[in-house]
């Protein structure tokens, strides 16, 4: 038959422990301190200039935006003086107000008929309808009104 032996138990073993040194605070050197300083300033630095860019580029958009804004101006008033102006012209080179201008001022007139020559023989006259002269109320090229004859 086999036996059992009891074994006696030995103690729990215990692990070492270590000691931690204690911590002790270090003062900065003056040095360090003053590279930290010098650090924060210049990003300081960096920062305010950037703001300043970006405050310079607005002021430069808006500035921009207010001469677009003053051509859109100017473009709409030359575009109503231009169709001014065209309104004008076709007024004043209406051949009705030319002819009266020209029978009036210039002491012109139509020719009563018109030979058409086509080689060595000659057409009959045509006669050309007369215009009475119409008292146009524009003005004169020189800034006068024809008022009638």
């Amino acid at each position: 038959m086999a036996r059992v032996v009891a074994l006696p138990q030995s103690p729990p073993r215990e692990r070492p422990r270590r000691q931690r040194p204690e911590l002790v605070l270090v003062e900065p050197t003056r040095r360090v301190a003053k590279s930290h300083t010098l650090r924060n300033i210049v990003i300081y630095l960096i920062a305010i200039a950037l703001m300043g860019m970006v405050v310079l580029a607005r002021i430069a958009i808006e500035l921009e935006e207010s001469s677009v804004g003053q051509l859109q101006t100017e473009i709409t008033h030359a575009q109503r003086t231009q169709s001014d102006l065209q309104l004008e012209v076709a007024q004043l080179s209406s051949p009705e107000r030319i002819m009266s201008y020209a029978s009036a001022h210039l002491h012109l007139t139509l020719p009563n008929s018109v030979e058409v020559v086509s080689g060595t023989s000659t057409k009959n006259a045509v006669p050309l309808p007369q215009s009475e002269a119409t008292n146009p109320s524009l003005p004169l090229p020189s800034g006068q009104v024809l008022s009638g004859n």
